[in-house]
């Protein structure tokens, strides 16, 4: 038999409320992103990249709770393991293609010159400290 808070169904309608408004909140920022400049799309992206940080961390703190492990019926948590699966297959499969993607653009402007190259490092003299009284 477990305890149970009895404000942990108030904490978990709390948790969804507050999904659910970023939910919509996001999907009314869409309208706006079509026409976005660098700054928004980079901000919008740093918000999604917020969210989902969040919510993995909600997950993990979900999936340690003494009081889940011990109450989640075996088909919910085969659910969340093999959406939390695809996300992962999903969100590395991105990551791959993007940082591939910007490897060759980073490439191609440097060989046209459209970077400015790194500062060479400075031939520094060993200095030593010298102590007077």
């Amino acid at each position: 038999m477990y305890r149970v808070n009895p404000n942990i169904l108030k904490n978990i309608e709390a948790w969804i409320e507050g999904q659910k408004r970023f939910l919509e909140y996001s999907r009314k920022s869409e309208e706006i992103l079509k026409n976005a400049d660098r700054l928004s799309l980079m901000i919008a992206a740093r918000t999604a990249c917020s969210q989902i940080i969040k919510t993995i961390k909600g997950f993990d703190a979900w999936l340690q709770n003494p009081l889940v492990i011990g109450l989640m019926p075996h088909k919910m948590l085969k659910e969340v393991q093999e959406q939390l699966w695809r996300i992962m297959y999903e969100l590395t499969l991105f990551d791959i293609e993007h940082t591939g993607k910007y490897k060759e653009h980073l490439k191609k402007i440097i060989e046209e010159g459209k970077v400015l190259p790194p500062l060479p490092t400075e031939e520094k003299e060993e200095r030593t400290l010298t102590y007077t009284r």
